[in-house]
């Protein structure tokens, strides 16, 4: 029986979860993966997995109970403070009205956890570490559509199809559009506190079980807690993309930086926010946010395609990244084993290897695009939320309204339906 050769570039949760979906569907994949392996560097914080979408395709990797048994319900809950230390929000005590129902199932899983689940699911010897992707080249002798990889110190070669989920600077994105990712306006500071319960219980009880926002004019402190006991931390706001080279900022001191970014930007801030980036570890970076153009897209390439990141980089304000990511990986895998079903399985073995992978890798371009606009779109909408003139105000008035709508949906239906699922907001970058 033939089957395609099939590289998926990128071992995040999108290609991760692609790879799982094909090989239990007997389509062999092969992964590759710059890092030298799942321990060189620290994934972020953690992200809240949808019950449509990143849950359904957990479903189908035959891990959603893994998942479940390290998934923390308890942090679906959010507080919002004012910067004064205003309470407006809070979820863990009534505090404030709670957010629509549509926010409801989504429970917490720390990036780690998620990953190491997947690379654990994957054939051995399917993943390979240590392969930097330098390019993507058509087959040289011009005779194939297959494609060859060139990484840093060889080359692969006859690939039929290559999927690029190598995230926001995508090597494979190159081959199929010139759009590039481009500045969206956002930028700040990623910060680690470890341990918060022991360093500080006052503060720790100031984040709470789950998300923890200070919501400023167009400043923001974005704190969430992870499952290993720390709180992860973001002092993201309106400045320019280069903000971190020209602010003056040491950022080789990381305890004189800290005390400077708190000077320099969050005046007006009670003390415990700014201890939330104060009291960090000494391991603060300077993170830009980029974007893809929203609906973004691009004319199909035959043996070439994009999922997550690399197809549609969004900022984290809307909290739907790794969903729409894990949602794409699930889309194209019924896709190709439906295709393999109709049509690799009853070709004739001869003339199998000319069949393209045409068909179902344009149908899933086509409804991504779909629905990667429709929540590019919110994305931005709560962008504008997260950095409002306001504050945090303006993010409670939203919720109220599409609590409002929500409870008119039900009425008219006869039953709790939503309105819309409004997206939840995810701060783990």
């Amino acid at each position: 029986m033939y089957s395609p050769r099939i590289a998926v570039i990128g071992a995040g949760p999108a290609g991760l979860t692609l790879a799982r979906l094909l090989q239990i569907n007997q389509i062999p994949c092969t992964v590759y993966e710059c890092e030298k392996d799942r321990h060189t560097r620290t994934q972020g914080g953690c992200l809240d997995l949808h019950e449509g979408a990143a849950q359904q395709a957990l479903r189908e990797c035959g891990l959603f109970e893994q998942f479940m048994a390290v998934a923390r319900t308890e942090g679906e809950v959010l507080k919002i403070y004012e910067p004064d230390g205003t309470l407006l929000l809070d979820e863990g005590s009534d505090i404030g009205e709670r957010r629509p129902d549509s926010f409801k199932g989504r429970p917490e899983v720390d990036r780690t956890q998620l990953r190491n689940m997947l690379i654990d699911s994957l054939y051995p010897g399917s993943l390979k570490w240590n392969h930097k992707l330098k390019a993507v080249k058509t087959d040289p002798s011009g005779t194939t559509a297959r494609y060859d990889l060139h990484f840093d110190d060889h080359v692969e070669t006859g690939f039929d199809l290559v999927i690029g989920a190598d995230g926001a600077w995508s090597k494979v994105r190159q081959l199929i559009t010139e759009t590039r990712p481009f500045f969206s306006g956002i930028t700040g500071v990623d910060v680690k506190l470890s341990d918060i319960d022991s360093v500080d219980p006052a503060l720790s009880k100031r984040v709470g079980r789950g998300m923890c926002l200070t919501l400023g004019s167009n400043t923001t402190v974005l704190s969430q807690r992870n499952g290993d006991g720390c709180v992860r931390s973001y002092g993201f706001m309106r400045l320019p993309e280069d903000w971190h080279k020209i602010c003056g900022i040491d950022w080789s001191s990381p305890a004189t930086a800290k005390e400077r970014f708190i000077q320099m930007y969050y005046d007006g801030f009670d003390a415990d926010a700014k201890n939330l980036i104060l009291k960090a570890d000494d391991d603060m970076v300077p993170r830009p946010m980029y974007m893809l153009p929203v609906g973004h897209r691009w004319g199909h390439r035959q043996g070439l395609s994009l999922i997550g990141d690399a197809a549609h980089l969004m900022t984290p304000f809307a909290g739907v990244g790794v969903n729409v990511a894990m949602e794409d990986a699930l889309d194209l895998a019924l896709k190709l084993k439906q295709w393999k079903q109709e049509v690799w399985d009853k070709a004739d073995p001869s003339s199998a290897s000319d069949l393209p992978l045409i068909e179902p890798v344009r149908k899933y371009e086509e409804e991504m695009f779909v629905r990667a606009e429709r929540y590019a779109k919110e994305t931005m909408m709560y962008l504008d939320l997260f950095f409002h003139e306001r504050g945090g105000s303006a993010m409670c008035e939203h919720f109220a309204k599409a609590k409002e709508e929500e409870k008119k949906a039900a009425e008219i239906n006869g039953k709790n339906v939503p309105a819309e699922k409004v997206p939840a907001a995810e701060v783990a970058v």
